[in-house]
């Protein structure tokens, strides 16, 4: 994956979105401490292991050589700082992720609610000493901004999130399949994405995420609309990342797409709690806070039992 070192050169009017997506997802972040009495850690570390294996571009002078004698493998002593959680915010940004935006009673579009989620994740995540990266999958590809602990590491995210606007195909399959393939260390995956996508791929990619050791959790973002699908008079419906369109009175095919959208969400959280990831609505129309205040305490409950 690639990674530029140089902090991002704002304009003026990036620096103002920068600004703000800072302040709101500061306030929830805050909002969320209060509200677990108590650092978010609880609510996010794992455990790891003493040893990991080594890996090429490992410094030697880690490797433990007592445990190679008995084992005849190559494991390198972890350091504190290890220990800690390698998170990769995966941020779905294609053209789907645009809807929604205007909707009355709709709350922000999505690709602004994601924001939101993300920007905030990565504040909590930065506040208790785990590194943070992200991959923007879609908006016509841009490279991974690989983990770093740094303060000012917030605003090179931050400021990739504001820069960016959704268009094109997310392809969050293959965003998650290079995680999986290419990360040298257990890792955090945080998706947030409406999964328009084939959810086949999708499921595969985090399954080779798991199996490596890793974690990880799904926020999934869709609008009211998308939800509820209130439309009543005829109407032509436009994918907005494959152009394909169809024309439908809307009273005439809404049982059989609530019915295919259930089936389509209990395909995700069944699959989701069978290999232990966690999947958390994210509905625009709920505030960002609440959201997360939800995930945090319910997976609090989750590690006490």
């Amino acid at each position: 994956m690639n990674d530029n070192n140089n902090m991002p050169l704002f304009s003026p009017e990036l620096m103002e979105k920068v600004a703000r997506l800072e302040l709101r997802a500061r306030m929830v972040a805050e909002g969320l401490l209060t509200g677990m009495h108590g650092s978010a850690s609880r609510g996010f570390n794992v455990e790891f292991l003493e040893h990991r294996e080594y890996y090429p571009g490992d410094d030697p002078r880690h490797v433990d050589w007592k445990v190679f004698a008995k084992s005849g493998r190559y494991y390198v002593k972890q350091h504190e700082e290890e220990k800690n959680l390698q998170v990769y915010i995966v941020a779905d940004a294609s053209a789907s992720m645009d809807f929604g935006r205007s909707g009355a009673g709709d709350g922000s579009g999505k690709w602004k609610h994601g924001n939101l989620l993300a920007a905030a994740l990565a504040y909590l995540f930065l506040k208790q000493g785990d590194s943070v990266g992200l991959i923007i999958a879609g908006a016509g590809g841009r490279p991974a901004i690989e983990p770093r602990t740094s303060r000012g590491h917030l605003y090179r995210i931050l400021g990739a999130l504001a820069d960016t606007g959704p268009r094109g195909e997310a392809h969050i399959a293959d965003s998650l399949r290079l995680l999986g393939e290419q990360s040298r260390r257990r890792c955090f995956a945080v998706v947030i994405s409406d999964l328009l996508e084939d959810p086949g791929p999708v499921q595969d990619a985090l399954r080779v995420i798991r199996g490596r050791g890793g974690e990880a959790v799904v926020f999934h973002v869709l609008s009211a609309a998308e939800l509820d699908f209130p439309f009543t008079r005829a109407s032509r419906f436009v994918d907005p990342e494959s152009g394909r369109d169809l024309t439908s009175d809307p009273t005439a095919v809404r049982a059989l797409y609530l019915k295919n959208l259930n089936q389509f969400l209990d395909n995700y959280r069944d699959f989701c709690l069978r290999i232990g990831i966690d999947f958390v609505p994210a509905p625009t129309s709920t505030a960002a806070e609440e959201i997360l205040l939800g995930y945090l305490e319910r997976r609090e409950r989750s590690k006490r039992r």
